[in-house]
């Protein structure tokens, strides 16, 4: 660690995606996976509100819209794109539109199967994944993380509950010696992807840049990457394997997701949209991950994996429907304190429910529209705000 002990927090807290989380201000299952009702029922309280419709996502058709709906939406991403590269799918009952716009890196243009980093809306799969264990009796909720760590790691937990990782209310801060700062979009600059760009980060050693410092657990939201680094622990230690193992036989058992990758257990193949739009050589400069193999070993289960942006509409489409977690754990995730669920929260447009993410020059924005039975993930290789993007080309289809 001798040399960067200061530096972990920059890549870490890019990620995070302080900017477009909430702040405590604002307040067909896979044969993989077969649910207990009765674990499900125990995990949600007596006092829920209404159960989370996933009726809209199971009539989602994939079928092509139609020539004038997809030209309509190809102007909306155009037109708002700018300088970026950028792909959107959007997946309605009426039919399933997806589209690019921009250079990948500079020369190629953008196609939709291209792999961006997504970064934070990885924390709405390891949560899925954590809700699969829920339901399958393996853990609850309520357990002490303490109890499900590594017996070898050393690590105060402050006493937190699994629920309080997954909705950002451990009491445990950011890893990281300047975790009081946070990046503003502005300031993720390319400089930062060739900062440690080849570090293989291990748990241990982001762990131990944890500050001493607790609140109690349970007091008070704060959105940290900690939380869900934790949880990734959790998963293996539980089950007993590497992660990728637990998710590829979990939550990513859905078919038509390949492209939807964890790193660096799994590498981005070709096509790939390339952090900043810069050229492939800096694919090279990151050892062959987006966007560097420093960056996803840092953030891990918090912020690591990459997607085409079909993959994980499917993915979003199955979650919303009710096939990859229950129903109750849908409405278990998506009932929000202090603006966030577990591994959920509202973003732009409204009536989503969703997550978004920031990566070093990469941006990522996936939810579903319960009201609407809308699909919608839209991603970009530059720095900019993505959802109005999204908002329009949700408006367009609902008009429709």
């Amino acid at each position: 660690m001798t040399g960067h002990s200061g530096r972990v927090v920059v890549l870490a807290l890019v990620l995070a995606l302080a900017g477009c989380a909430p702040t405590a201000d604002d307040a067909e299952t896979p044969a993989a996976f077969e649910p207990s009702v009765s674990s499900v029922a125990s995990a949600v309280p007596s006092d829920q509100a209404e159960a989370f419709p996933t009726e809209p996502f199971a009539d989602i058709s994939e079928d092509t819209v139609s020539e004038e709906a997809a030209a309509e939406l190809q102007a909306i991403l155009d037109d708002m794109a700018g300088k970026a590269g950028m792909s959107a799918t959007v997946m309605t009952a009426d039919g399933t539109w997806s589209g690019a716009t921009g250079k990948a890196d500079g020369v190629r243009d953008v196609r939709v199967d291209d792999q961006f980093a997504i970064a934070s809306v990885t924390k709405t799969l390891v949560a899925a994944q954590v809700m699969q264990m829920v339901e399958a009796g393996e853990l609850r909720l309520d357990d002490p993380v303490a109890d499900h760590m590594p017996p070898d790691l050393e690590f105060d937990t402050n006493g937190a509950t699994i629920r309080q990782l997954l909705g950002m209310r451990s009491g445990i801060p950011e890893y990281g010696m300047d975790a009081e700062r946070r990046l503003e979009m502005d300031e993720i600059t390319p400089e930062l992807l060739r900062r440690d760009a080849h570090q293989n980060w291990t748990p241990a050693e982001l762990l131990g840049q944890v500050s001493a410092d607790r609140i109690p657990a349970g007091d008070r939201f704060e959105y940290t990457s900690t939380n869900f680094l934790l949880l990734g622990l959790v998963i293996e230690h539980v089950r007993g394997r590497p992660i990728i193992e637990v998710l590829r036989d979990g939550v990513l058992g859905i078919e038509g997701v390949e492209r939807l990758i964890y790193q660096p257990d799994e590498v981005p193949t070709e096509p790939m949209a390339m952090p900043f739009g810069e050229s492939t050589d800096v694919l090279e400069v990151g050892g062959g991950f987006l966007p560097s193999l420093g960056v996803v070993t840092e953030v891990r289960t918090a912020a690591a994996m990459a997607s085409d942006a079909p993959s994980l509409a499917r993915w979003w489409r199955a979650f919303c429907a009710g096939e990859v977690v229950s129903q109750a754990s849908l409405t278990e995730m998506t009932t929000m304190h202090d603006g966030y669920g577990l591994g959920l929260y509202e973003p732009d447009p409204p009536g989503t429910v969703g997550h978004g993410g920031e990566g070093i020059g990469f941006v990522s924005l996936a939810g579903c529209l319960p009201a609407s039975g809308v699909v919608v993930v839209v991603l970009s290789n530059q720095m900019i705000d993505i959802s109005p993007v999204a908002g329009r080309l949700v408006d367009a289809v609902r008009s429709d």
